[in-house]
């Protein structure tokens, strides 16, 4: 059997290189930054939203 080229390479490399366990092992690592990331946001979120209110007179809590 010939070696697989052009598109048939590509995904025999894709499917040999990805598996459940590789992906969910890099979704495992990227949770804890999301935990982190997700609330740092929405504070940014209102910090501004109070702070572009507060030149108006509309600061609301």
């Amino acid at each position: 059997m010939d070696a697989p080229v052009g598109m048939e390479a590509v995904i025999t490399a894709l499917t040999s290189a990805l598996s459940a366990d590789k992906f969910f092992g890099v979704v495992a690592q990227v949770i804890p930054w999301l935990g982190i990331m997700v609330p740092v946001a929405l504070g940014i979120y209102f910090l501004r939203k109070l702070i572009k209110g507060a030149g108006k007179g509309k600061v609301r809590f």
